[in-house]
């Protein structure tokens, strides 16, 4: 999970551009793309990535987003019972390469973006935002009304070359 990058609480750095160059010290909250963070992760065949704005994340806990994304993986057969690494050793021997196809893909994302929804609208769940916010001494219950983005992507790879 990367750093969220604030200038504050609630006023998270915005990417875009205004069409003029703007100085260290006007104050705005925009930033460049050379701003943002950037790390290298190992990913492995089957893995699944979750990109997400803060509609997401200040919603729905991560480990809740985690719990949500292993249903789904065990609901549609892609691991049984929560075991990866019987699915590992499937694929080592070339077998169960399943491909998720970009409509799976876009059920965990529809999952996950009508949770945030569903959060966003709860007075009484304890979300993220809520948690942070009291944190900076707001008062705050329930979750933060926002426009919620997801990009869901599924790590795939060739299968071995059998050895003939």
């Amino acid at each position: 999970v990367s750093q969220q990058q604030l200038r504050s609480f609630n006023h998270p750095f915005q990417l875009g551009w205004t069409g003029e160059e703007l100085s260290e010290d006007d104050g705005s909250s925009f930033k460049t793309a050379s701003d943002s963070c950037a790390s290298s992760i190992h990913v492995r065949r089957g893995d699944i990535i979750l990109m997400a704005t803060d509609g997401l994340f200040d919603n729905v806990d991560i480990d809740d987003i985690a719990e949500i994304a292993l249903e789904w993986e065990q609901n549609n057969g892609f691991i049984r019972g929560g075991d990866i690494a019987a699915r590992e050793k499937r694929w080592e021997k070339g077998s169960s390469m399943t491909v998720l196809s970009s409509e799976k893909v876009t059920e965990l994302a529809q999952i996950l973006c009508q949770k945030a929804r569903e959060n966003s609208l709860d007075n009484t769940v304890d979300s993220p935002f809520a948690i942070l916010a009291k944190e900076n001494d707001i008062m705050w219950s329930g979750g933060m009304p926002d426009d919620c983005t997801v990009i869901v992507m599924h790590i795939v790879g060739e299968p071995p070359i059998p050895i003939l």
